[in-house]
């Protein structure tokens, strides 16, 4: 399942690009983010920890983030939220004629089976909530990034 969400924001790409990789900010961005440890970083690639707060608690998430400055990013989940089996995504970043940047977000995922631990409901309600999250991230960042 695929899901996409986009946003403007008006600010220059390299600013914005660089809010985005800069994982240490994200919990004063993200007020569910309680945590990020970055294991690797050579300027390029990224290896990270991340917890979050869900509705039914903390869960830690790692993963490697491929950077490519200053138009995407790119996530690859190796453990991913407990529910799904796999999750990776991209953030795509294009600068409009009047110097805003559109950021696309995009996540491609599977639930697990309920049997399994997955959610009750099919993929296509996970994927709306999914898309909600993504579009609520968006704003934060657009918040922050605008307001800085």
């Amino acid at each position: 399942m695929n899901v996409v969400d986009t946003l403007t924001i008006d600010a220059p790409r390299d600013r914005i690009f660089d809010t985005f990789a800069d994982l240490t900010q994200w919990p004063r961005i993200l007020p569910d983010t309680v945590g990020v440890e970055v294991l690797y970083h050579d300027g390029f690639n990224q290896e990270f920890t991340m917890t979050v707060l869900r509705p039914a608690g903390e869960e830690t998430v790692h993963g490697f983030r491929y950077l490519r400055r200053p138009h995407q990013l790119e996530l690859v989940q190796t453990t991913p939220p407990p529910i799904m089996t796999y999750m990776n995504g991209v953030w795509d970043f294009t600068t409009n004629q009047d110097g805003s940047t559109v950021v696309t977000a995009s996540r491609v995922f599977e639930l697990r089976s309920v049997e399994d631990g997955g959610p009750a409901g099919d993929e296509a309600q996970f994927a709306e909530k999914l898309r909600g999250l993504l579009h609520h991230n968006l704003t934060l960042f657009k918040e922050a990034i605008e307001n800085a």
